[in-house]
Formats: structure tokens, sequence, C-alpha cells
């Protein structure tokens, strides 16, 4: 119903590790700290239970004999243990992607918290700002400060193709087009959505460069349509989402966000659902509603769904969204938490406002067991989330303290966190294939392949502190770019927020500044970024610091 919002959740739900115990009552020293296999809940599907699909008995003792082969040098290693070998087997094999089948079987909690390092890629002269595996799952694209492209063999490290492209700011964001498997496209802080055509020996220079449209500002994301793989949807901070035709190398404005005082609303994320054969897509900006739209009804230019947290503060926003496979949809907002909101439609509840004003004031869906995720910090720079495991069992996300953060998707619990990066963790990208490999970037200037090979657990030892930390600097608000952050926000909506005074504690915005002779003077808090551009992009117009998505 309209006027309602979202009751979100937000009590601490099993944050830290819980040392597992046998169904005999012994410790399960073998867990390293985690739940006992048994006592999971099991995150692998049977064959009948896998989407379905139904497998003969010889399929499986075809795959249980394949599997058998390549673990019996190691017959009195546990389970996981026996796993770790038998991944590396049968990748070297040559045997390819395995079954789906077989996929699904190796998503349990022992695997998650055995995840360890396997490859560093290098070659970027700047931060990472997005990583991407192409369909076939053989290679990593990643986008960089350095305005370069790089596709490495994850297997092996090799980068095998640099691409010089024609952007001149930072990529944010850069993947294979679904028509062509020789095609990249790629959009950036200069604005420019641009397409890349890989020649013979993997080189691109910028005449094989096709520059398809334009933002006037930095362009955050882009979304493949997954039934038309000739069209995508890139968005920006000019509150724009512009639709692109690749035969025709056309595009056109789709969507324009403007609030209720009819400014823009910078966009930072679109994602199309997967369930909706490509009609609907979801778009999430500098406030805290995800709006869903439906190509149908763009005319109107009204969502035909919204969602959001009811607890959220004010001037918080959202950074990345991210579908399940189920239609589930996330949500990451800075400086507060991870949302899981349902499916479209949801009990056939939807919001319907005569005007852009009337939708600000009435969000929509009311979810009374929505889940919430917490543990991580999401304060600077623009911080991914994804659904992980063979069944999107297991939420994923990066944090300003450098841990790749991973969830039960079902009751929240913090299940693992191991150091992705020395500074700040921004982007997780799950392999299209091979479901417990992650390939994760950040400030680092490289990439980074996870794989669950390691012979013992690796959640950390002082995984409760990790979490607290966090949480305690959260509660203090962060630093004075986040300040800078809710400040401009009050200002582009004209709304009051609460921001940290010189005691820490919190008051409204227009009282601290307007008693603040400092600041009347122009010598309060820092209020540059270091850049030259004047500020016009900071806070949440561009979320981020110069240098980092």
């Amino acid at each position: 119903d309209e006027g309602r919002q979202i009751s979100g959740e937000r009590t601490m739900r099993g944050v830290g590790k819980q040392r597992g115990r046998r169904k005999d009552g012994s410790d399960d020293s073998s867990m390293g700290g985690s739940q006992s296999p048994e006592d999971y809940p099991s995150t692998s599907l049977s064959p009948s239970e896998s989407n379905g699909v139904r497998h003969d008995e010889g399929e499986e003792r075809e795959e249980e004999e394949a599997g058998s082969a390549s673990t019996s040098p190691l017959p009195h290693l546990n389970p996981a243990t026996a796993f770790a070998s038998g991944f590396h087997s049968m990748r070297n094999a040559g045997l390819g992607i395995v079954s789906k089948h077989v996929a699904m079987r190796t998503g349990s909690l022992s695997l998650l918290t055995r995840l360890e390092k396997y490859k560093t890629l290098e070659g970027h002269e700047g931060c990472v700002n997005t990583v991407k595996f192409t369909r076939d799952g053989n290679s990593l694209i990643s986008g960089s400060d350095d305005h370069r492209i790089n596709l490495y063999n994850w297997r092996t490290g090799d980068c095998r193709v640099t691409l010089e492209t024609l952007h001149r700011g930072n990529i944010f964001q850069a993947e294979q087009l679904l028509h062509c498997d020789n095609s990249i496209v790629s959009c950036g802080a200069d604005g420019e959505v641009q397409m890349h055509s890989l020649r013979d020996g993997g080189k691109c220079a910028g005449d094989q460069t096709t520059v398809l449209g334009y933002h006037s500002g930095r362009v955050h994301k882009l979304s493949l349509n997954p039934v038309d793989p000739n069209s995508f949807l890139s968005c920006g901070e000019d509150g724009v989402v512009n639709t692109y035709d690749v035969r025709t190398n056309d595009s056109r404005i789709a969507v324009k966000f403007l609030n209720n005082n009819r400014r823009k609303v910078p966009i930072n994320s679109v994602n199309h659902d997967p369930l909706s054969l490509g009609r609907r897509f979801a778009l999430a900006g500098s406030d805290k509603y995800v709006r869903v739209y439906d190509y149908r009804y763009l005319k109107e230019s009204e969502p035909v769904q919204m969602y959001t947290a009811n607890d959220v503060q004010t001037g918080c926003y959202i950074t990345c969204l991210d579908y399940s496979c189920h239609g589930e949809l996330l949500a990451t907002f800075s400086e507060d938490f991870i949302y899981l909101f349902p499916k479209f439609g949801s009990d056939n509840k939807t919001v319907h406002s005569a005007n852009q004003e009337e939708a600000e004031t009435a969000p929509a869906e009311v979810c009374s067991d929505m889940q919430v995720y917490k543990g991580h910090l999401n304060c600077d720079t623009v911080k991914g989330v994804t659904f992980f495991g063979p069944n999107d069992e297991f939420v994923a996300s990066g944090s300003d303290c450098g841990h790749c953060f991973i969830w039960d998707k079902h009751n929240a619990d913090v299940l693992q966190a191991f150091k992705a990066d020395k500074d700040i963790l921004n982007c997780i990208q799950p392999h299209p294939h091979e479901s417990m490999t992650l390939a994760t970037s950040g400030l680092d200037h490289n990439c980074k392949i996870w794989q669950p090979t390691a012979s013992h657990s690796t959640v950390p030892e002082d995984l409760d502190e990790i979490v607290e930390k966090n949480m305690r600097s959260l509660e203090a608000g962060g630093g004075w770019q986040q300040q800078a952050n809710r400040i401009l926000y009050a200002l582009l909506n004209d709304v009051d927020v609460m921001i940290e005074d010189d005691e820490g504690g919190r008051v409204s915005m227009f009282d601290y500044y307007s008693n603040n002779a400092r600041f009347a003077q122009g010598s309060g808090p820092e209020s540059s970024d270091g850049d030259t551009d004047g500020d016009v992009n900071n806070g949440p117009e561009a979320m981020m610091m110069e240098g980092a998505d």
C-alpha cells in the first residue's frame, strides 16, 4: 500500500564464527571454528531438487567415479581437503566446465571456509574498478584508473590483452558483449560509453573503438539485456539511463531521474531482472529507493515497483544492486547495511504514483521479513554486492577494511571474511561456472582470484574483532568525506540531516553550521577532495574518492 514503508530487521544476527559440534557431541576441530556440515543446512541440492532437473543413476555414478578417481590418492583427508585436490585435478585434466549438478554439490559451508588466494593478476597502474569473467569463464576482464582494459587468462595469471582505450578518465565497468566474443563495452568517469573490437592477435587501437554514447557526468554501471544480445543500458550521475543498440550504434534516453524538487538523482547501479525475459530493470542512486522499471511502460516515466528500508538514515544512498537467479534483489547502502528484497510482484504489491514527487514520499513494497547483512563497512568509494554460490545461497561484499565478507543469505550469519585488499575492497565477481571461484579488486593495482583449495579453515581468528571495529566506525559516522556526502545530499534535496559534531555527537547539520563561525568564514572542515574540478562531483554526486570507484 502507498504510504507504508518497509520494516527492516536491524538486529545483529550471528555475527562472527561458530564452533561446530558433531552429532556425537564432540568438537568438530577440522572445521576450524566453523559450523559443522551436519548441523548446517545443506546448500547443495539433491538431484531431484536441482532446479527440477532429474539425473539418472548412471550420470551420478559417472560423476562419482570421476570424483573418486581425482581424489583417490587422498583416502584419509577430510571431504573438503579431498575436494581441494580434486578441484585442480579435474581442471588440469582438461575436463572443462563441470556439470551443473556437480557444481551445486560444491556449494557447502566447508568449501566456503577454505577460500584462499589462487592468483594475483598484475598489469594495471591504478586502482582496479571492475572485474568481470567472460561468458565461457576462461578469461577475466578488468578496467582501471589507468584508462586501460586488461584481458587475463586467470588460471595462469597471464595478461593476454591490454586495450589502450579512448577513455579520458577512470574506467568503472567493462564486460564482454553478448552478441560477439571479440567485443567489449566500457564506461567511465569521462561520461563516455565505448565499444572495443579486438583485432586478431588481441590488440586494440583507437580506430577499433566506437563511442556509442555520452552522459553529462560519470557513468558507473552497464547492464546487458539477457534476452537481446544487441542491447544494453548505461546509468550515470546525470540522472539518465541510456539504452543502446550495437547493430546501429544508436543510443537514446530510456529514463530520467528527477526528485520532487525537479533535481537530478545521480544513478549508481542498473541491473536487469533475470526472471522478466528482459522486460524489467532496477535502478538505484543517491537516495534510499530501489526503483523497478518495465520497458513496456517507460513512456509514463514511473517505476512499476519500489523498495526501501524504513530505518535507513536520511542521506544514506545505494551504491550497488544485484539480482539472484530467483529474482531476489540485493541493495547495499552507504554508511548502512545490505538489504535483501523479495522478487518482483510479491503479494502483488506495486507502487502506482501520479508523479515523481508522489513516488518520493510513497515507497512501495512492505516486507515483514526483510533480511539485513551487517559486519562490513561501506563509507568510502563505491562498494559492490553480489550473490554467490551454486544456488545464490550466499551474499558477498567488499569493505573499507579490505576484507571480502560472505554471509548466509537465509540467516545473515557472517561465514567468511578474508583480507583481499591492502586498503579498500570494492569489487567482487563470481565465476559463471565454477561456483566457488571469486575475482576481487579494489584500491590495489591488481586483481585477485580466490578458490576453495586450502587444507584448513581460512576464516580469520579475529573475525569478531573485525566486525566490531567496522560497526564502531559506522556508528561514528565515518570521516570528513562522509560528512561532506550528507551535507551535499541535504543541499540538493532541501532536507536536514544528522552529522557528527566536534565532540563526536550527532546533531542537526543546519544547527551545527548556523552556530559555527569557522564554517561561515571558510575555515571549517576541509571540503576539497584534492582534485581540480571544483568539487562539483563530491558526495552523493560522485560517491567516490578521486581515482577510485
